[in-house]
């Protein structure tokens, strides 16, 4: 692509620190403290995940003192040399990179330790990159770690190697190698069903390959399926992908889609402000556009900042590429004595790297043509052409290589599907005898199968039966109890001279029956029976008797079901043997004999609370009219159960009202889509 310069990026490597796997990694079982751990390891990934950096020292220094052995220190050791890569610390990188290799070292090999040996080479190898721009160190590390990670039991961490060592391939130049293991890590990620987040650095790896091959098919594949990740990506891998994206249609000179996609990357930097160095390459970036669509007065209001930066960091590898572009910008300015400034201060420097001597050699072409001094542009275009046509046949070699490879892969692929096919076959055949051979026995066993299924029918209906009997009889113990205690208690009022209530206990006495006939009732029956029953029992206790009933917003009573007469059970023994007992004068009288009953819907289940300020029966002093109606309750309760996989419940225990007095609270729990039928 003739006068095209090369955009920079910056070096992302990825390391995404898996450096706790709990206990299980190196002994110890769960507590306390680790769970402690766990939820700071947890809280440390997803902080640096979006930068947090100020959180993410805290929970460090807090996670190393609450570190229950050495290998949950250097865990946390490790967390702290990832965010020093993000941060640009690199001498504290160094120090804590050669603290975990002495610890490694010092101690006896586990699998955890392994593990931490891979992912400190991996640092090391982006530490060379980043901040001594040796790729060669870059790539031995990456292979060690790819190497050591490949005798662990550990997918993920193989995953991660193999895409490192892809991207160490990619910052070298060598583009098949690096395609290949970028292919490589994604197919062992499809096989181990990795989370959508592995897929990231790999797809925008590849993606970037597949530019710099001007494979721009490819490109937009890979670019479009890391788009679809975006939500998942870490700040910097989001970056890299805007960065990618931009450079893929610069390449294709797309200037105004990729001025599109700088000015987004530029308004994303701009709430992170801690990214200043990424902050000044993507105004490089956007100066280069805006020169190669001819505005100048755009490029200008970037491009001093940039140098001044990058002078200020010493980061000389990325001014030759910044003078080219001062140099086309005085151009388009027509700025010539400034030009020839530029050019007589700032010449290549000895070692220069391709991409910055072709734009150079572009510019310097295109700008003595202009000053008619043909001599000297034949001159550069002549060297252009032979250092771009070298550039050119290294793509193609590596093109092909890389095509070759993905033709192997696919040779392979295809061997592999027809010899799965031939076994198929034969397993075909073999089923198919198996099959012939087996159809006796088949008809012998659905003979089988068909009268065992009429004998466990036959069982069914038969235990059904039982069943029903027994709720027959449980059923009818509680008239003849209810009905006793009723004209007890009325017979009792008269002999006192209290007026008499029959045409309510007759009323009560007649719902009673219907309640008693029937195995389920609503709640709304059931409450308006107990209303029945307190009106004639309350009357006894005094004055100061008190009944509140309580039914929380959203129920409905009507729609509510439950076994009928349970609640009455626990009303009467409430009234019976705890306000009964309470004396309304003299020593330990109350001011109020309280009977409150509360329906509530708590974690689906309609809840019914029974609740006095009484004290509470226990089973051993209680009568035997109080044991046959708990006995009751225990049955019906029972035998439901057995036709439901939550089970409902019931409780009888001592409380406490708000103001601290001690009662009697029965509770009844009654899960959603309870199955009363038995």
């Amino acid at each position: 692509m003739h006068g095209k310069q090369i955009l920079f990026v910056l070096f992302f490597f990825t390391i995404v620190m898996g450096a706790c796997r709990g206990r299980g990694a190196h002994g110890g079982g769960p507590s306390r403290e680790g769970d402690t751990l766990e939820a700071l390891k947890e809280a440390v990934q997803d902080s640096i995940r979006t930068l947090n950096v100020d959180f993410v020292r805290t929970a460090i220094r807090q996670g190393k003192a609450l570190s229950r052995d050495s290998d949950d220190y250097y865990s946390f050791v490790l967390y702290a040399s990832m965010l020093d890569f993000y941060t640009s610390e690199a001498d504290s990188l160094l120090l804590n990179m050669q603290r975990i290799s002495g610890y490694v070292s010092r101690h006896a090999s586990t699998p955890f330790r392994e593990s931490l040996r891979v992912k400190c080479l991996q640092a090391k190898g982006a530490y060379y990159a980043q901040f001594r721009l040796d790729l060669d160190s870059l790539t031995h590390y990456c292979r060690e770690a790819a190497r050591a990670s490949e005798a662990q039991p550990d997918q993920r961490l193989r995953l991660l190697s193999y895409g490192n060592l892809a991207d160490a391939y990619k910052q070298k130049g060598e583009l098949d190698k690096s395609a290949a293991w970028y292919r490589h890590a994604i197919y062992l990620a499809d096989s181990i069903g990795a989370a959508p987040d592995d897929y990231v650095p790999l797809y925008g790896g590849l993606a970037a390959v597949c530019t710099a091959l001007g494979n721009f098919e490819q490109s937009r594949i890979w670019l479009d399926r890391n788009e679809r990740l975006w939500p998942g990506m870490m700040v910097h891998e989001q970056f890299n992908y805007l960065v990618c994206r931009g450079n893929d249609y610069y390449y294709q000179e797309r200037y105004a889609e990729c001025l599109d996609v700088f000015l987004r990357l530029d308004t994303f930097l701009q709430h992170r402000p801690q990214m200043e160095w990424e902050r000044h390459i993507c105004h490089a970036n956007l100066a280069d556009v805006y020169l190669k669509l001819h505005r100048p007065a755009k490029a200008d209001s970037l491009l001093p900042s940039c140098v001044a930066f990058f002078e200020r960091e010493q980061a000389g590898m990325f001014l030759p590429y910044l003078r080219t572009l001062q140099m086309d910008l005085a151009l388009q300015q027509g700025d010539r004595a400034q030009v020839e400034r530029l050019i007589r201060d700032y010449p290549l420097p000895e070692g220069a790297k391709p991409e910055h001597v072709l734009p150079r050699l572009d510019f310097l072409e295109r700008y003595y043509a202009s000053q008619a001094r043909y001599g000297e542009a034949y001159r550069y275009r002549h060297d252009y052409d032979r250092i771009y046509d070298s550039q050119r046949n290294d793509r193609v070699r590596m093109r092909l290589a890389d095509m070759q490879m993905r033709y192997q892969r696919d040779t392979t692929v295809l061997s592999q599907k027809v010899y799965i096919g031939q076994q198929q076959q034969t397993l075909l055949r073999t089923y198919s005898y198996l099959a012939a051979t087996g159809c006796g026995g088949v008809a012998v066993l659905a003979l089988a199968l068909s009268y065992r299924r009429r004998a466990r029918l036959k069982e069914e209906r038969m235990l059904h039966h039982i069943v029903e009997l027994r709720m027959e009889n449980v059923r009818n113990r509680i008239t003849p109890h209810f009905i006793y205690n009723a004209l007890n208690h009325e017979l009792l009022a008269q002999q006192e001279g209290q007026p008499s209530r029959l045409h309510t206990l007759v009323n009560m006495l007649r719902q009673g029956q219907k309640l008693a006939a029937v195995f389920c009732t609503s709640l709304k029956e059931e409450l308006d029976f107990v209303q029945l029953y307190v009106s004639i029992e309350g009357a006894s206790l005094g004055g100061n008797f008190v009944y509140r009933v309580e039914v929380d917003e959203g129920i409905e009573p009507e729609r509510v079901q439950l076994p009928s007469m349970l609640v009455q059970i626990f009303v009467e023994n409430a009234i019976k043997h705890g306000l009964r007992k309470l004396p309304s004068e003299g020593p330990g009288a109350v001011q109020q004999k309280v009977l409150a009953l509360r329906v509530a819907h708590v974690d689906g289940a309609t809840c019914i609370e029974v609740r006095n300020n009484g004290l509470p029966p226990t089973m051993g002093s209680a009568d035997d009219s109080t044991k046959t109606g708990l006995r009751v309750v225990a049955q019906t309760i029972q035998l439901l159960n057995e036709r439901n996989r939550r089970s409902m419940s019931y409780s009888l225990a001592g409380c406490k009202d708000e103001a601290g007095r001690t009662g009697c609270c029965a509770r009844l729990v009654i899960p959603d889509d309870y199955n009363f039928t038995i």
